[in-house]
C-alpha cells in the first residue's frame, strides 16, 4: 500500500470514529410512550384497562341510577363508549362489562 493510500485510509477511519458518538447520541431511545388519539383495542373481562380508568374522577358516581350492580372492593364502574365497565382500581383489570341502556 502506498502512503497517499494509508494516509487516505486513515483520514476516512478517522473521520467515521469522529461522527459515530453523535449518530449514536441522537438515536437514543424515547423513555416515554405516547398515547393513541383513538384506541382501538378491542377490551374484553380480565383484560387490563387503560390506566385513565382507574382514576377515582373516571368512577360513575350514580352506578346504581344507571342500573348496575354495586361495584365489588376496590373497583369502581366507568363509562367507556357505550358500555360500563367494572375496573379494579388497584391493578386495572376489568371485573365486568355492562352495554348502556338506551
Amino acid at each position: 500500500m502506498n502512503s497517499k493510500t494509508l494516509i487516505a485510509a486513515l483520514a476516512i477511519a478517522a473521520g467515521v470514529a469522529g461522527i459515530s458518538p453523535i449518530v449514536q447520541a441522537a438515536d437514543s431511545p424515547e423513555k416515554t410512550v405516547q398515547p393513541s388519539a383513538t384506541n382501538t383495542r378491542e377490551l374484553n373481562v380480565n383484560d387490563r384497562a387503560p390506566d385513565i380508568y382507574q382514576r377515582p374522577e373516571k368512577a360513575l358516581k350514580n352506578w346504581k341510577a344507571k342500573g348496575l350492580k354495586a361495584p365489588v372492593e376496590q373497583a369502581q364502574w366507568v363509562q367507556v363508549h357505550d358500555k360500563y365497565m367494572m375496573v379494579m382500581i388497584t391493578n386495572g383489570t376489568i371485573v365486568d362489562i355492562t352495554p348502556v341502556e338506551k
